[in-house]
């Protein structure tokens, strides 16, 4: 399993614009082939920071996520909404059993 984790800080007024397209992209990408899941939240200590958690089947569809056109147009808009920090982390992960 692939997981994708990420925020990005809507510069000061952008913030409504921001949670309206990250929604949307969100909504999007959950219909993908091999999206496990994908959320998106608002930091409860810094409202304007919003913080994105994926989880892919595997690199070829997190890989093909990437190569969607609405995927590559979200980006550039996030990183215009934005202060201009953007963070991402990919992670190569496996599920444990605790039981």
């Amino acid at each position: 399993m692939i997981i994708v984790t990420g925020h990005a800080i809507a510069r000061e007024g952008a913030g409504e614009a921001m949670q309206k397209l990250a929604v949307e992209h969100v909504l999007r990408s959950r219909a993908e082939p091999g999206c496990v899941s994908h959320e998106v939240s608002r930091d409860v200590q810094q409202p304007e920071r919003f913080v994105f958690v994926e989880r892919w089947q595997d690199m070829a569809a997190l890989q093909a996520h990437f190569r969607v056109e609405a995927s590559q147009q979200f980006a550039k808009s996030m990183a215009q909404l934005s202060d201009g920090k953007l963070e991402m982390a990919i992670y190569q992960a496996e599920v444990i059993s605790l039981g």
